[in-house]
């Protein structure tokens, strides 16, 4: 009977833990779409350091989102994700305190300080451990390319390009596109399609931009796999709705314009 008494009650706990992470994240998404709105007001009023902060804050909001539906922030467990949003975050403080600092090396650091944070921890398993590595590392890249002078340098032809993707996304979403068979091609396709377009209004070489284009499209079809991947072994999710998978999309597709060095690709520089 005790023994019915204390499952019942850790049964308990844990819906009430993934009603509180599905609530959190459903502000985390108002937050979200302030933020692109931010950027087209940058964009408006030319606002590059607006832009920029707002890059920023979509990326610390996308990797506060996919934390909370494996950890459980109302324990004590809330310090790993704010020991990894401070990690991630530190690719924007130290380099734009000091700018000559090696990234790789910075990187590696973060790595281990995670490594070494993780194993004073008892309650977390390996599949936790691999999904948070994976998150942070693109968390770091991404916010460290936000503060690159070639992101600087093409910030508005980036804001572009992520607006538009943005709101075919959303519409694809709301026509439930995301979930049919052709979701992987639309993914691949709109990529393709939107980065080609735009940069066909930019004195671009035309074989650069489908070299680019193609290969960032490959990519960002690629990392949105992976993340919906990581997605599907949340705990304290229940289930999850279908705009979780639009921001998912965006920071993927910032990811690879990374990865792939897209805007030097464009410029004509390999």
């Amino acid at each position: 009977m005790f023994y019915n008494y204390i499952i019942n009650c850790f049964n308990f706990q844990a819906l009430t833990s993934k009603i509180f992470a599905r609530m959190f994240q459903i502000q985390l998404r108002y937050f979200q779409y302030i933020l692109s709105f931010a950027i087209f007001a940058g964009v408006l009023i030319s606002s590059q350091a607006l832009i920029t902060s707002c890059f920023v804050g979509l990326t610390i909001i996308w990797l506060t989102e996919m934390l909370i539906g494996q950890f459980d922030i109302r324990s004590q467990q809330y310090l790993i994700v704010l020991t990894v949003l401070l990690l991630s975050f530190s690719s924007v403080a130290i380099q734009s305190i000091y700018s000559n600092i090696n990234p790789v090396g910075l990187l590696l650091s973060c790595l281990l300080l995670s490594i070494t944070y993780f194993l004073f921890q008892n309650d977390i398993n390996i599949y936790k451990v691999g999904n948070v590595f994976i998150i942070l590392i693109f968390a770091f890249v991404i916010n460290r390319f936000t503060v690159t002078e070639i992101f600087q340098q093409d910030i508005y032809y980036i804001s572009y390009l992520y607006l538009l993707l943005l709101f075919l996304k959303t519409l694809a979403t709301y026509f439930a596109v995301q979930f049919s068979n052709f979701q992987l091609f639309f993914n691949f396709f709109v990529v393709a399609i939107v980065f080609i377009g735009v940069s066909s209004f930019y004195s671009f070489n035309t074989l650069y931009i489908f070299l680019a284009g193609l290969t960032t499209a490959l990519f960002t079809t690629l990392i949105t796999f992976m993340f919906v991947k990581i997605r599907l072994e949340y705990e304290l999710t229940t289930r999850l709705a279908s705009q979780i998978y639009i921001f998912d999309f965006m920071l993927a597709f910032i990811a690879s314009l990374y990865i792939v060095d897209s805007l030097n690709v464009v410029n004509g520089l390999f």
